[in-house]
């Protein structure tokens, strides 16, 4: 569900400079910012509890912690949290004999939170179609590369299949990508599902801030400015 930039400012009670500068210092994701049609011309538009949770966060941390800090406490999967070997032993969606495998692979033992979600797609796909360790060393190595340019988890996870060899390719979750005929699309997983699922399960664990996207948020309309609940 969406909700425009207008109603955004009238429900929160912050200005237009706010939400902008927000944007500017990264504590609002740029891609929230969705531009749409109208019979009155452009307008934007933001997904509707995930902004109302971030704007209440923010608010609710900006007098604790500078715009920087904010930045890497409300999106940790762009900030400098780095997991361990003994982190991922953690993680149940994680094959743990796996782990010996990913470290030698990506030749280190801490991990990038996408890498780490990474890690999970390719463990995933190991129990779903019954891969080889060979087939699991493989992947790793086509990807480990690439991983580090990624700063965002809107992407697709997706596993391809060419006569018993497989691939992975990893793409911008709202791309439209036509795959070679001649290869088989084993599975798409979502990198987003991934990390909402580390950040409600494992969040105790990896001191994770989130955005409750299912909840409806405690903002309410006090005469024409609203109040925080």
């Amino acid at each position: 569900m969406l909700i425009s930039k207008k109603e955004l400012l009238k429900i929160t009670g912050i200005s237009y400079g706010q939400l902008y500068r927000w944007k500017r210092e990264g504590l609002i994701p740029e891609e929230w910012f969705i531009k749409q049609p109208t019979f009155t011309g452009q307008e934007t538009f933001f997904p509707r509890n995930k902004i109302l949770n971030r704007i209440k966060a923010i608010q609710e941390l900006k007098d604790k912690y500078s715009l920087e800090e904010l930045a890497k406490i409300l999106s940790p999967e762009v900030s400098e949290r780095i997991f361990t070997a003994d982190d991922l032993q953690i993680i149940d969606e994680i094959e743990k004999g796996l782990i010996p495998c990913f470290c030698q692979t990506f030749r280190k033992n801490s991990f990038s939170y996408v890498e780490v979600l990474a890690l999970i797609a390719i463990s995933q796909c190991k129990r779903n179609f019954g891969l080889q360790l060979k087939d699991v060393e493989s992947l790793c190595e086509g990807i480990k590369d690439h991983l580090k340019d990624i700063k965002q988890t809107d992407f697709m996870f997706v596993l391809l299949d060419k006569n018993g060899d497989y691939f992975v390719t990893i793409h911008a979750e709202q791309a439209k990508v036509f795959f070679d005929s001649r290869w088989k699309v084993l599975c798409q997983i979502r990198l987003n599902d991934i990390s909402s699922l580390m950040k409600v399960k494992y969040h105790k664990s990896f001191n994770f801030r989130f955005d409750d996207e299912e909840k409806d948020v405690p903002f309410e309309l006090a005469s024409e400015k609203a109040v925080l609940t």
